[in-house]
């Protein structure tokens, strides 16, 4: 097991697996303000050199290193309920086009749709569903491509949540909201916050709210403004790689079962809902390796294992499927020619 920080955070908070994808370097920007507002020196939890000026207000920032910097951060705040209160910091404006398309719709629906389309450009770990059912509308998000987390998903629903009571002015009544992640000792901050029945251990992450909150006419519609803002949107979106591309689901998958042995062909096409045979002619067909694909996300995913200092070389290894330190340290060399150890001690050397 790793070793424990100086001011461990419960273990739920540690519960996660290691995802691909993005998320807009805004959301790192929204951190950044709030450890000022905590008074803590945002240096001391984020990336040194990362430029977060406004020219680079379309970035792009890895959704593992995000939710690493969401654990980094609570343990320095000391705050297990980091993700409830961070969320409850994010306006729409902070989200750029998107936030205005939300700002622009005719009512709350609308704007809460607006979400699950362009979901992409919040992260695109695993994809934003909705439901209709009866009186209710349910957004909804399962593990398909791994659990980010506690802090990640509590920061990204009550997020939804603050935008909804920002865009219409008023308190949103909820009927239920469910998480994947263990349950907190206590659950009482949030269902104060929430202000309905919160269940955790759950087989998805699901907002359930009644239709007749979203009817209601927002603030700032302007059917102008929207069809401009939701043009810069569409534009950015096609700028994203394809959510069907199959190198990059295919290492998603390869991230995903990592933790549990060396995957295997079949396993990933299975995974995929793919025979072997028809997974192995689409990757030929797109000139891809399967062999290539694997070491390619096992190297990301070992370069971001090795960022974390209370992890063993030998579980840095475990967690890639290497049953033997050794091998994960000849593979590793082979990919980028350092040891290890050596790439450890330069990634962490100020």
């Amino acid at each position: 097991m790793p070793t424990l920080p100086p001011y461990p955070l419960p273990a739920r908070l540690y519960q996660r697996d290691v995802v691909q994808g993005m998320v807009p370097l805004t959301m790192v920007r929204v951190l950044r303000l709030y450890l000022q507002a905590q008074g803590v020196d945002p240096q001391e939890v984020l990336p040194k050199g990362l430029q977060l000026d406004d020219a680079n207000k379309l970035g792009r920032f890895s959704a593992e290193a995000y939710c690493q910097l969401l654990i980094k951060a609570a343990e320095r705040l000391q705050d297990p309920l980091l993700g409830l209160h961070l969320g409850q910091t994010i306006e729409p404006t902070h989200l750029g086009a998107l936030g205005y398309v939300m700002l622009a719709c005719e009512n709350l629906g609308a704007a809460l749709m607006r979400i699950q389309r362009y979901h992409r450009l919040l992260h695109d770990i695993n994809p934003i569903a909705h439901q209709l059912g009866g009186d209710t509308l349910e957004l909804q998000w399962g593990v398909a491509h791994g659990k980010p987390g506690a802090l990640f998903d509590e920061a990204g629903l009550t997020g939804i949540v603050q935008f909804g009571r920002s865009l219409s002015g008023h308190k949103l009544p909820l009927h239920q909201v469910d998480f994947v992640n263990p349950a907190p000792a206590d659950k009482r901050p949030y269902t104060a916050y929430f202000g309905c029945p919160v269940r955790f251990d759950q087989p998805m992450t699901r907002l359930v709210i009644p239709l007749s909150s979203l009817a209601a006419p927002l603030r700032q519609s302007d059917p102008t403004l929207l069809k401009l803002m939701e043009a810069q949107v569409d534009a950015a979106m096609a700028q994203l790689p394809q959510a069907g591309d199959l190198a990059e689901m295919t290492q998603r998958v390869i991230a995903h079962l990592a933790p549990h042995g060396m995957p295997e062909l079949e396993q990933v096409a299975n995974e995929l809902r793919l025979s072997p045979r028809v997974f192995y002619r689409r990757l030929a067909e797109q000139g891809l390796s399967f062999r290539d694909l694997r070491e390619a996300a096992l190297q990301q995913v070992g370069e971001l294992h090795l960022r974390d200092p209370r992890l063993t070389l030998a579980e840095v290894g475990a967690l890639l499927g290497y049953s033997e330190q050794s091998a994960f340290s000849r593979a590793f060399k082979r990919w980028t020619g350092m040891s290890p150890h050596q790439w450890r001690q330069r990634a962490l050397t100020p």
